[in-house]
């Protein structure tokens, strides 16, 4: 299959770029919070305390190389589009936004004594994350040709 031309991919590329940027913002920002106490909420309310701080930043440091590999791989054109990946990147995307944003409702309303429900920042930036499968889900649909296998 045709590679996309690097016009097709670039605004895809650019949102991924800020996406990228916007993660990488929130995974430096916890730590900053711990030397800058009066600037940036406290080093606890960027996580839900789910899972030790070590094992958190493990994880973010594999997202950010994901988006930025991916995020590369949109800039210099070389994203091959499959509409196969495509719906099912929609769908996991567009159920973990949906997840995220009732779960940020839950914890601004009537969840909001559960600390896991109660922090926003968390889960904003997994909004965040999803919005990156989002875009990259919908450039793989829009551009990937159908398949039978599609139909």
């Amino acid at each position: 299959m045709k590679h996309p031309s690097r016009s097709s991919s670039r605004p895809y590329a650019i949102g991924l770029w800020l996406l990228f940027v916007l993660f990488a913002i929130r995974v430096a920002a916890q730590p900053l919070a711990l030397a800058f106490p009066d600037s940036l909420p406290s080093f606890e309310s960027w996580h839900s305390a789910t899972v030790p701080y070590g094992a958190l930043l493990v994880s973010q440091a594999a997202i950010l190389l994901a988006i930025g590999w991916t995020a590369w791989r949109f800039t210099i054109g070389d994203a091959t589009p499959h509409r196969a990946i495509g719906v099912p990147a929609l769908v996991l995307g567009g159920v973990y936004f949906a997840l995220m944003a009732l779960r940020l409702v839950l914890g601004l309303t009537v969840l909001g004594h559960l600390r896991w429900f109660a922090s926003p920042l968390p889960t904003v930036f997994h909004m965040v994350l999803a919005a990156s499968l989002l875009l990259y889900g919908r450039f793989h649909f829009v551009n990937g040709r159908e398949t039978r296998s599609d139909r």
